[in-house]
């Protein structure tokens, strides 16, 4: 019988992260860094009343796993705060990955980050910070062939590798001064509506 090592294994998803999100603290912890741009774990202990040393020791988790990354150290008061942010701050799939993945996967997936979005959305218009500065809001219907969906899709493709770069970029700049960052959330979805998936079974249903 072949090995671990001799298989190549199908994954549902990257092990890496598989493994990271394992303890729900754990993956507060790295929402939590990505949400804030650089946070410690004396923050985070803080904010959720949980022991220093139990978060500590998620936050040691996560940059052993390469999804975060220590900026800075400062010292408070006897002790060495430590601050991160994310290595990638956000859970990307492929075309060709994600379609590789069970058709049940991807949809509770989807149904997970859909509702997160929606808390965060909603959380944003409560508190005020939604209308607190100029934003971008839209929601637009279009009616496309094959080539036009690809074409659609490179676009939102693009505009997220863009905003990564300006992430990258602002890392540095915020680094390297006293400014304080401001947190956004980004969220784009290009999908075919439920009427296209009507039709295609009528279609289908028609032919046969």
């Amino acid at each position: 019988m072949a090995t671990g090592e001799e298989m190549k294994l199908k994954q549902v998803i990257d092990p890496t992260l598989a493994k990271a999100f394992t303890h729900p603290l754990r993956g507060h912890v790295w929402v939590t860094v990505c949400e804030k741009g650089i946070a410690s774990p004396k923050e985070v202990a803080e904010e959720t009343g949980l022991d220093l040393s139990e978060v500590s020791y998620h936050f040691r988790g996560l940059k052993r796993r390469k999804l975060i990354k220590l900026v800075r150290t400062e010292g408070r008061r006897g002790f060495a705060e430590h601050f991160y942010e994310p290595a990638a701050p956000v859970l990307y799939f492929d075309d060709a990955e994600w379609m590789s993945l069970p058709a049940e996967v991807r949809s509770t997936f989807s149904a997970d980050t859909l509702r997160q979005v929606i808390e965060e959305l909603r959380a944003a218009v409560e508190s005020g910070s939604f209308e607190a500065r100029n934003r971008h809001l839209s929601r637009t219907w279009l009616v496309v062939d094959e080539q036009g969906w690809e074409e659609a899709t490179s676009v939102v493709e693009e505009a997220l590798q863009r905003i990564l770069a300006i992430q990258r970029e602002c890392g540095e700049r915020l680094r390297g001064g006293g400014e304080t960052g401001v947190p956004i959330c980004v969220a784009m979805a290009s999908f075919e509506t439920a009427d296209g998936i009507g039709r295609r079974d009528r279609e289908s249903a028609e032919a046969s």
